[in-house]
């Protein structure tokens, strides 16, 4: 192509939607595991089809080997060995051959006994059904509702042009949008990350490998063999930085944009006519057309970069952003400020700051530079859009929609699951019942009631309801706090949401943007997305009078409060009479406050109570833990293999839980509840309100 033709295509890409104009992003997807202790996990698929094969993600030491047994519905019935590589992963492939609910249990080489390292519990089906309407899953493009209507959580989204794509916590690979060529119709996962260009997309799998579909007229969409650590997709080419650090390209190559730079690098990112390598030491590399000046980098170290149309961007090390290029829409002239990423598209940019929040500059048709309000954790730009995953794992997008390209299905923190089954409820033991249809995600326990938050983002709530906490407000919740006779939640668009009891205004949550929320005796506290911990409600004794700093979450007990800081400190305000707000020094992963006594999980996984000791509440067993959950006079937690443990006051069988193995464990005044790994809640303990008869 010549560069008197290349002027007449970029005059129309004003106007229409021009090859190439998009931008992409690589992440790394999160952890599936069940449980897993601190070196083990496994992660992949949890609702996929029967009779196709699937891989699962092992991790653990680097250059050692596990392994890794599958069960029927508790039957063993087949595994083997599975060799990590220096980097500590390894994969484990199985092929099912009829429905049901499998469990993946890593173990020690060679054996499959006691201790489980890591587990993984997946359904299957005889036939996947589509996510949610107009997406395609597992490569089946279809407009038919979600059976379920479960709601998505994303690790990644990425925007192409008239589609976009994201990767799901069980690491498969969700499309929306335009289905022309069929880049909106993903193979079967799982992938590690995935990039998204206007007419065709790649994803690197486990092993390395790069997989990609879509249009191929020029072979951008025909990988070569390889181990690969990033890809990233133009219009007709595509390049990616093998695990050796080496750079390579694919598909045409009209300006030099597939021909890379000799030398070892970090990432890549590919617009429509040019590319740019990030090196090891921070330098960038740009080639291909240079029409705007967007292969003429600036000098200085780098952590970041991202091409789009003609121009690039890039976070320095300091963290500000600085671009280069067209700049006729002020797309090269980004604002002030820290960032942790940038992202970069036809005429507009945006990019993630360090307080979450997102900001974009250029072109603002169709609302694509005006974000929403909220705490992210990646942004994509597309031609004429954006997409952003937040904090709660919902994914949200803005700007132009003529396809659907901007409507991302399934907003919401669940991971998916299938609906889990009713047990039979045996003597002696609490009866774990499913939800209606779905499994619950969370669950929590207060004073005469319990409400947990089913996987589909609804409220269900049980027990006392004098004072109405038991009768939940409608909408989708993230997460949910029971209190003594109020309950709070956060919901799905960060508000905070409260019913029950109102004395003290303990139920008027403030309207501000919420990470967490905990609903205490009389008083309620939250994290907001920036960071700060807002109380209200009873202040009597100072336990609504946070103090300033960072927090990463937050605890309200009886007349107290605790939160875990973002430097790992514990940080308590209120009564302290038995020294409950006196927490010792050290580095903690959770805190949870009681009636007069406090827990918190360390780092190390290790347990350590303080305030009062009266019925042995602060005396935590040995052995690690995943998290901890004070009541009134006792305390339960959920141990790194799954089980639960209580001590401290055994008055109506609070402190002995049911025999299984749980994701989370909420510990009330006289009543305990924990979701099992199933979905389930078992609830045990005083139900003189039916408060441990989860329906």
């Amino acid at each position: 192509m010549k560069d008197g033709a290349k002027k007449v295509l970029l005059v129309l890409a004003g106007a229409m939607a021009l090859l190439g104009i998009f931008a992409c992003t690589l992440s790394q997807p999160e952890g599936t595991s069940n449980r897993q202790n601190a070196n083990y996990s496994i992660s992949g698929p949890t609702l996929v089809e029967v009779g196709t094969r699937y891989g699962y993600i092992v991790s653990g030491p680097p250059n050692s080997q596990v392994y890794v047994r599958w069960y029927k519905d508790g039957s063993g019935i087949g595994g083997g060995n599975v060799a990590l590589d220096v980097e500590g992963r390894g994969l484990s492939n199985w092929t099912f051959t009829e429905p049901g609910q499998y469990t993946a249990n890593v173990y020690q080489e060679g054996t499959h006994g006691e201790p489980v390292l890591a587990s993984l519990t997946s359904i299957f089906t005889n036939s996947p059904e589509p996510t949610a309407s107009g997406i395609s899953r597992a490569g089946r493009a279809s407009s038919t509702p979600n059976a379920l209507n479960v709601p998505l959580h994303f690790t990644s989204v990425s925007g192409g042009m008239a589609h976009s794509c994201g990767v799901t916590v069980d690491q498969s690979v969700v499309c929306w949008g335009d289905n022309e060529h069929g880049r909106a119709a993903p193979p079967p996962g799982p992938f590690e990350s995935i990039s998204v260009g206007p007419g065709h997309n790649c994803g690197v799998i486990p092993g390395g490998s790069v997989v990609c579909w879509g249009f191929d007229e020029y072979g951008q969409a025909t990988p070569p063999d390889g181990s690969f650590a990033h890809v990233s997709v133009g219009s007709g080419h595509t390049c990616g930085v093998k695990v050796d650090g080496s750079a390579i390209c694919w598909g045409r190559n009209d300006y030099g944009e597939a021909t890379p730079p000799e030398g070892s690098y970090v990432s890549v990112s590919s617009s429509a006519f040019h590319t740019c390598w990030l090196g090891i030491d921070g330098s960038v590399v740009c080639t291909g057309s240079d029409i705007m000046g967007e292969t003429t980098p600036p000098e200085g170290e780098f952590s970041s970069l991202a091409a789009g149309g003609d121009q690039t961007c890039g976070v320095k090390a300091g963290g500000t952003v600085v671009c280069w290029g067209d700049n006729r829409e002020g797309q090269s002239t980004p604002p002030d400020g820290l960032f942790t990423s940038v992202s970069v598209g036809g005429l507009h940019a945006c990019g993630v700051k360090t307080d979450g929040s997102i900001v974009c500059w250029g072109d603002n048709g169709d609302g694509r530079s005006t974000p929403p309000s909220g705490s992210f954790t990646s942004v994509s730009v597309g031609a004429f859009h954006a997409c952003g995953v937040k904090s709660n794992g919902s994914a949200v997008c803005w700007g132009h929609n003529s396809t659907g390209q901007a409507t991302p299905p399934g907003n919401g923190r669940s991971t998916l699951l299938a609906p889990a089954t009713v047990s039979t409820e045996e003597p002696g033991n609490p009866t774990p019942i499913a939800a209606d249809r779905f499994g619950f995600a969370s669950v929590s326990a207060g004073g005469d009631h319990t409400c947990g938050v089913r996987t589909d983002g609804t409220v269900v709530c049980w027990g006392d309801n004098r004072g109405g906490e038991s009768t939940p407000s409608g909408g989708e919740f993230a997460s949910i706090s029971a209190g003594g006779h109020h309950t709070c939640g956060v919901m799905t668009d960060d508000s905070v949401a409260c019913w029950g009891n109102d004395d003290y205004g303990k139920a008027r949550s403030p309207e501000r943007e919420f990470a967490s929320v905990s609903a205490g005796g009389e008083h309620t506290c939250g994290v907001t997305t920036n960071g700060t911990v807002v109380c209200w409600g009873s202040n009597r004794t100072g336990e609504a009078t946070p103090p300033e700093g960072d927090f990463a979450s937050v605890s309200a007990g009886s007349g107290y409060t605790c939160g875990v800081m973002t430097d790992d400190s514990v940080a308590c305000w209120g009564y302290d009479n038995s020294g409950q707000a006196t927490p010792p020094e050290g580095e903690f992963a959770s805190v949870s406050a009681g009636g007069s006594h406090t827990c918190g999980v360390r780092t190390d996984g290790t347990v350590v109570c303080w305030g009062s000791n009266r019925t042995g509440q602060a005396t935590p067993p040995e052995g690690e833990f995943a998290s901890v959950s004070a009541g009134s006079g006792y305390a339960c937690g959920v141990r790194t293999d799954g089980t639960v443990a209580c001590w401290g006051d055994d008055r109506s069988a609070r402190d002995a839980p049911p025999e299984g193995e749980f994701v989370s464990v909420s510990a009330g005044s006289r009543h305990t509840c924990g979701v099992t790994t199933n979905g389930t809640v078992a609830c045990w303990g005083m139900d003189n309100s039916g408060q441990a008869t989860p329906p």
